[in-house]
């Protein structure tokens, strides 16, 4: 009996061939009008029925773009003494809102030398604190130890309180009161995080998943 061969069938042609126009989904408009009243409380109140949204287009990466820091009373605050460097507060936060960096001795030395403020100065520096991972160790190799500090982004932070329980025993972590004031203060020292330089391969062990939580790339 032979076999009947029947030609290949061809490839489909692309569904959507025309780019997405600004009157399907405008995305400067979507940044400043939606996700700007989602940040300023008054979406559930007067933000009308939109196009867009209705049919689920939503720019990508936009989360990035939403400030949470009007929504939980309180916010984690850091005693960097007592700080082990573990990185459990870092793993279990939900929403990528605490973070940790590495900063060699002389280059957080020489960026804390440049603010003329002596009080803010103080306040950086009691940001980061001596580990026996990053620093202990370093120091007895001959080698250039590094401050560890942990950063919380209050526009990212929604009061969770899981990383404070992530710490447990070692009380590195408490909830915070906020206040408008507190809430610049938490921005500034995000700012300042955010400045300084990616933490240097030499401290992250690409074997450990809480070293890996260092890298930024």
């Amino acid at each position: 009996m032979s076999e009947t061969l029947t030609a290949p069938v061809a490839a489909p042609n692309r569904i959507n061939q025309v780019p997405i126009t600004d009157d399907v989904l405008n995305v400067a408009d979507f940044n400043s009008r939606i996700v700007g009243a989602y940040n300023d409380g008054s979406a559930e109140l007067e933000l009308p029925a939109d196009n867009s949204t209705l049919r689920s287009f939503i720019p990508a990466g936009t989360g990035i773009l939403r400030d949470f820091s009007y929504i939980a009373p309180e916010i984690p605050l850091l005693n960097s003494e007592n700080c082990v460097a573990c990185m459990a507060c870092v793993i279990e936060c939900p929403d990528t809102a605490i973070l940790g960096k590495v900063v060699p001795k002389s280059k957080l030395e020489a960026e804390l030398a440049l603010i003329p403020d002596e009080a803010e100065r103080e306040h950086y520096r009691k940001q980061f604190g001596k580990t026996t991972k990053f620093w202990n160790v370093y120091e007895k190799k001959g080698d250039e130890p590094g401050y560890f500090g942990i950063f919380i982004d209050p526009t990212k932070c929604k009061g969770c309180a899981e990383c404070v329980d992530a710490c447990g025993d070692h009380g590195a972590l408490a909830m915070l009161k906020k206040d408008d004031r507190t809430l610049k203060r938490y921005q500034r020292t995000w700012n300042f995080y955010t400045k300084m330089p990616e933490t240097p391969k030499k401290f992250i062990n690409e074997k450990l998943l809480t070293d890996m939580m260092l890298a930024e790339r």
